[in-house]
């Protein structure tokens, strides 16, 4: 019983310590995206990113090539990600 005792609290700190750092990774994974389909889409600079992404995300075919490319950063997978970038159709103007 110690001994689970023991090993629970010292994964505690490690759980702790990586959920703040998952926050951070996928921030920098949510501007890097953002940053290169608005690359490719010009005619939205007007808007703010959070409603850049919000518009891009309305897609439904959008949303899986955001994640195919956020899974695509994950590995390291340069062409993956720039493919998948490339699929992310730019949102309409409302």
């Amino acid at each position: 019983m110690k001994k689970i005792c023991l090993a629970a609290c010292l994964m505690l700190p490690a759980i702790a310590f990586s959920a703040p750092l998952e926050g951070l990774k996928f921030e920098q994974q949510k501007q890097q995206v953002v940053k290169d389909v608005k690359q490719n889409c010009p005619a939205n600079s007007g808007l703010s990113d959070t409603q850049f992404a919000n518009r891009v995300l309305e897609s439904a075919e959008n949303k899986t090539a955001v994640q195919s490319a956020t899974r695509a950063l994950d590995k390291n997978d340069r062409a993956a990600y720039e493919k998948a970038i490339k699929t992310i159709q730019c949102p309409t103007q409302k």
